[in-house]
């Protein structure tokens, strides 16, 4: 057993210890669903449903995310079943992504039947990459001249506009592939983006290129460019 399905198998233990007949589902998202755990870089990502949150039901939980938080995972999402099936219009993006890439750890399926609105999806899409995209921008301001803060801030930031990438794709009717080489690929071909600020950051990420012979300014500049493409795209959809 690797020690990602040991922390799962864990995590379940716990969970129905600590909440019992509370408990009703809970699934693995986002990377590690999709096979695409980065060591270092990813995110266990969980979703926990019970069939109430009241202050007793939070007190029992915490032990519970306290030992998560501390193997350095994020803190799981936590709905009622019934919050969760009618946040659809509240949360599409997070709902459509783990509709897409899922893994059922525990309970009943509570996507089963769950649809989507598309213009909820595309309204918060398009806010989700301006929003980031004004971020990075001020990010950046400080450290335009710290080639290696820059690079930092563009190498920790590309996971988030890969995952928005995803949901174009998504919302163009189209498959987007679970391997981020492939996504890239495939958002290129689709007419979204060009690859090549994306594909940098990507070996950046996994150590197969040096940030010495990467010029940071000219990536920054390219990388900028690509993003506001994909917010025109997905604004014309």
């Amino acid at each position: 057993m690797t020690p990602i399905e040991k922390q799962l198998a864990e995590l379940i233990s716990r969970a129905d210890t600590a909440l019992g007949d509370r408990l009703e589902t809970i699934l693995l998202y986002g990377s590690a669903a999709r096979n695409e755990f980065d060591s270092g870089h990813s995110d266990l990502n969980i979703l926990i449903l019970t069939r109430q949150l009241d202050r007793q039901t939070l007190a029992l939980a915490a032990p519970l995310f306290l030992w998560w938080l501390g193997l350095g995972n994020p803190q799981p999402l936590l709905f009622t079943l019934e919050e969760f099936r009618r946040s659809t219009d509240a949360f599409p993006i997070e709902i459509k992504d783990i509709q897409v890439a899922h893994r059922l750890l525990h309970g009943a399926n509570p996507l089963d039947g769950l649809i989507v609105n598309r213009e909820h999806h595309r309204a918060q899409l398009e806010h989700e990459l301006r929003a980031k995209l004004l971020r990075l921008r001020q990010k950046a301001i400080p450290i335009l001249d710290d080639r290696n803060a820059l690079l930092r801030l563009m190498r920790d930031s590309v996971t988030t506009f890969l995952l928005l990438m995803r949901h174009a794709m998504l919302l163009s009717d189209l498959n987007p592939p679970p391997s981020r080489r492939d996504l890239i690929a495939a958002a290129h071909n689709a007419g979204f983006i060009q690859p090549g600020c994306f594909i940098k950051l990507i070996d950046l990420r996994e150590g197969k290129l040096s940030p010495k012979s990467t010029d940071s300014v000219q990536l920054f500049e390219d990388y900028l460019k690509q993003i506001q493409t994909l917010v025109a795209s997905v604004d014309a959809l």
